[in-house]
């Protein structure tokens, strides 16, 4: 019986996949596209995904009616809808939550950080020079307030569809997108921004695990600006601390 859910989309939804597999843990996964669902990979035999959004009433309804005793949230730091919603049908249901959190570094010292999408979109209003945007495809429409971005602002969007199509209704030409899935060396990063002939690269906290070392390295080298997002403040535990939580319910079911 799988009474365990995961929401993932993220590298870190890839490593609690990687342990609910080891230690055995039947388990539904959680992602809203098919192309998540492709990074996931196929060889589960634990863990059956799911593919689909849902919002907060249909996340609730499907805890109760499979019984979902343990939810963990492995979706992406800037995901705040999603979190939240999640966070709403688990406290509705009484229900375990667990969210991972991913390992903040220290500030860069070469970046500018803002606070959210609006605010890089306004500093660029306020500055010339071609753009780099590495923040997915769901920031684009913010950035369309910039001036003149039709001729400065390039997106980097993962190659499918539904990217691209967000990217085109949101008034970017196809000559201003650059369809590719990481991760990305730096000097990929580099010769991306030489294309664009950027002055500014725009990225979200990603650390580590999102690449944000190889764009601060290419930025650095070019002698551009890097522009980050600040990640949401949140609270949660560790894949590490995961690890320690499932060997222990792993070792309590093996007992019933």
């Amino acid at each position: 019986m799988k009474n365990v859910m995961l929401f993932a989309g993220t590298t870190e939804g890839k490593r609690v996949i990687a342990l609910l597999e080891r230690f055995g843990i039947a388990s539904y996964v959680s992602v809203a596209t098919a192309y998540g669902s492709q990074v996931l990979g196929k060889e589960l035999s634990f863990c059956q995904v799911l593919v689909g959004r849902m919002d907060a009433q249909q996340i609730e309804d499907f805890l109760r009616q499979h019984q979902i005793t343990l939810v963990i949230d492995a979706t992406h730091p800037y995901a705040v809808e999603v979190t939240g919603n999640v966070k709403n049908a688990c406290r509705a249901c009484d229900i375990n939550y667990l969210r991972i959190v991913r390992e903040q570094g220290a500030k860069l010292e070469n970046a500018v950080y803002f606070s959210d999408m609006a605010q890089v979109a306004e500093y660029l209003c306020e500055h010339e020079g071609n753009v780099l945007l590495t923040t997915g495809s769901k920031a684009l429409e913010c950035f369309t307030h910039v001036n003149d971005y039709e001729n400065r602002v390039y997106a980097r969007i993962l190659p499918i569809e539904q990217s691209v199509q967000t990217a085109l209704c949101a008034g970017y030409s196809k000559e201003h997108l650059i369809c590719e899935k990481g991760p990305f060396t730096q000097q990929q990063n580099v010769n991306m921004l030489r294309q664009c002939n950027a002055r500014y690269l725009v990225s979200k906290d990603t650390g580590d695990e999102g690449g944000l070392p190889q764009k601060a390295g290419a930025v650095q080298e070019l002698g551009i600006s890097l522009l980050v997002v600040e990640r949401p403040k949140e609270d949660g535990i560790t894949i590490e601390e995961l690890e320690c939580y499932l060997q222990g319910l792993k070792a309590d079911r093996s007992k019933e």
